[in-house]
């Protein structure tokens, strides 16, 4: 786990060091900075003197005063307590995190099933009209128009003759009549 800073409490850090050298105080926050980011330090002095940046001369003659900041070895038991603390709060988020994508996710789910039962029903029944439309749609006669205010009965009625059988025709008022004559003309 990646963790780009640390918690510094300034004024305790002030009142626990009082008594260091600068390069004391470098010393101990190169130390807890690795801490924080590797969880540990390493027992060996010669790594000890690396992190630092010291000569491992100069970290022998520092080690003990240093190493009195840590327990049990080299064991900090405030960046302990921040560590725990950190990785306390990032699996309550990861858990929030996941509990907020999973009912997202049941939302967006329920939604698009709500969307589609809506949805499947208007396009079964237009695509079920559409083919009965075409289904009993006359093409015998290539130049008919046909009127979507007119029933199929009153179409076939306003039709011009073809020469073939002729269906029964139904009376026509004489508005509808002026009517069909413009729109066929």
């Amino acid at each position: 786990m990646k963790r780009p800073w640390m918690p510094l409490y300034v004024g305790d850090y002030l009142g626990d060091t009082g008594h260091l050298t600068t390069a004391q105080h470098g010393a101990y926050l190169l130390l807890m900075m690795h801490y924080w980011r590797k969880g540990e330090l390493p027992y060996d002095d010669r790594q000890l003197s690396k992190i630092t940046k010291l000569p491992l001369k100069t970290w022998c003659e520092y080690r003990p005063t240093l190493q009195d900041f840590f327990h049990s070895g080299w064991k900090h038991k405030r960046i302990d307590a921040e560590l725990e603390r950190m990785m306390r709060v990032s699996e309550k988020r990861a858990i929030a995190g996941q509990k907020g994508g999973l009912g997202s996710a049941l939302a967006r789910m329920k939604l698009e099933n709500a969307s589609r039962s809506r949805s499947l029903p208007v396009r079964a029944i237009a695509s079920q009209g559409l083919s009965e439309a075409q289904g009993s749609a006359d093409h015998s006669h290539p130049h008919s128009h046909s009127n979507p205010y007119l029933s199929e009965a009153d179409s076939l009625a306003a039709r011009p003759p073809t020469g073939k059988a002729e269906k029964t025709a139904i009376a026509v008022s004489a508005e509808l009549a002026a009517y069909l004559a413009k729109q066929t003309g």
